[in-house]
């Protein structure tokens, strides 16, 4: 999976938690992880163990505000 595919998915999860009446909270999945663990949890953070924002953070803060 590219980063613009995760980018897509999880704003498509996202929309999909929304519209449902039997989920109460949706939450992201590893945000940051404390130091690199080379494996695919270095992938799929937020941001890198030095709270860099990758663009997936962008992306999801654009849908949280409605953008």
């Amino acid at each position: 999976m590219t980063p613009a595919e995760r980018i897509q998915n999880t704003i498509a999860a996202y929309d999909w938690c929304e519209k449902t009446n039997w989920i109460d909270a949706c939450a992201l999945w590893v945000f940051r992880t404390p130091a690199p663990t080379y494996t695919f949890n270095d992938y799929f953070s937020f941001v890198t163990p030095g709270f860099d924002a990758k663009p997936i953070y962008y992306e999801v803060q654009k849908y949280a505000r409605g953008e």
